[in-house]
């Protein structure tokens, strides 16, 4: 049997080259056609039987490789923002690759996933793919999972926010605004009023419901001396509870109908993204996880820890909630780098961060063949069954 790190120097000048044409290529979400093919293609070469498209998702796709006892996932993100790869998915995908190819060398009794999902960062038609998949039974006959991605500390375990967007659109009646303002409705004023009273909401909550609200006027008129007959506005509602983030949607809603009304103006509420679940921390494969890092003289943050407040949200955390699943940050760029930003997006630059996305492969991989025996298999599962009792 093949060497881990024997294993990943091997590949590691194809997993870079591959990490930097995605990191070069930058597709949006939902149009990450090169970017999937580039990792099918990959997964092919060493032997991985594809399906693609996945849930008639054109750029998603699942790779299968072995037929042991054990069935872990890998998950492969790979879109990027307006600005690049500023969130590092495209080392996300590399990660997941390599950790898959590295575990088929090494292990004989695992059967082995990857599944690329589409558009974490919510955009176009394939946004939070995961939502779709775990709700629709793509997860369903994999034991365990195992997810990363870049941060400016190593860490084991994911904090997240459940998430949710609405989208109010403001419909009014136009007239001339100053000889004829009393003939209009004012879709604009409408929106305001609606911005100025969710605003009014934020200490509304538990602090331990850490509420986080959102918000964006898109669009309010395009002459001054015209009343807006249309004003389209952005909510976007995190928090730590997910039935919470459901429960403040619909005050967000009644609030927005009951103003317009106010203002004789209509209103129609769209949910434009799927709601992002809270994460369902497995502390079992975080702690294997924590303990591989630690192995390699690496001092990661156990964000599993209660103290540790949430702030971002994933779709990772959809499939958290329905197959035990374990989380590893790597470190890139300087500490307090802020993500989303071309810092940021410098810093993953493959090139600049292969040596710790090496250690981050060893470490899963090593973690997954420790959460494959028997034993330790057993304490994962009945863990998640008792956390989801909760």
């Amino acid at each position: 049997m093949v060497d881990i790190r024997r294993s990943i120097s091997g590949r590691m000048e194809r997993i870079v080259d591959l990490s930097n044409r995605i990191y070069q290529l930058a597709e949006l979400g939902s149009q990450e056609v090169v970017s999937s093919q580039i990792l099918c293609d990959f997964l092919t070469s060493e032997g991985f039987k594809i399906t693609k498209p996945l849930l008639n998702m054109k750029t998603a796709f699942r790779a299968e490789y072995g037929k042991g006892g054990t069935t872990i996932g890998f998950l492969a993100e790979y879109d990027a923002l307006p600005n690049g790869h500023s969130c590092g998915h495209n080392l996300i995908s590399a990660w997941a690759v390599g950790c898959a190819t590295v575990l088929k060398d090494v292990s004989t009794d695992i059967k082995i996933v990857v599944i690329g999902t589409p558009s974490e960062e919510g955009i176009g038609e394939y946004a939070g793919s995961k939502v779709t998949m775990a709700a629709q039974g793509v997860f369903d006959d994999i034991d365990m999972v195992f997810g990363f991605h870049a941060d400016d500390r190593w860490g084991v375990g994911s904090t997240s926010l459940a998430d949710i967007t609405l989208q109010l659109t403001f419909s009014g009646k136009a007239s001339h605004g100053a000889d004829a303002p009393q003939l209009g409705i004012n879709a604009l004023d409408a929106a305001v009023s609606t911005y100025s009273a969710i605003n009014s909401l934020r200490g509304w909550a538990k602090n331990d419901r850490h509420l986080v609200i959102g918000m964006v006027i898109r669009e309010g008129g395009q002459a001054t001396n015209v009343i807006p007959d249309k004003a389209v506005m952005d909510v976007e509602i995190r928090s730590t509870s997910s039935d919470f983030v459901r429960e403040f949607s619909g005050k967000v809603e009644n609030m927005a109908i009951s103003i317009g009304s106010g203002y004789g103006a209509t209103v129609k509420v769209r949910q434009i993204t799927p709601l992002y679940e809270s994460y369902l921390h497995s502390r079992s494969l975080d702690s294997i996880l924590f303990n591989e890092l630690k192995k390699l003289n690496i001092n990661p943050v156990n964000v599993d820890d209660d103290s540790q407040i949430p702030s971002g949200s994933t779709d990772e955390a959809n499939v958290s909630i329905v197959v035990p699943t374990g989380h590893i940050d790597i470190q890139i760029g300087y500490p307090g780098i802020p993500g989303h930003s071309d810092e940021f997006r410098e810093a993953a630059n493959p090139y600049a961060c292969s040596t710790n996305l090496s250690l981050a492969i060893e470490a899963t991989v090593n973690a997954a063949i420790r959460a494959s025996s028997h034993e330790m298999k057993a304490q994962i599962l009945g863990e998640f069954q008792e956390a989801k009792k909760k």
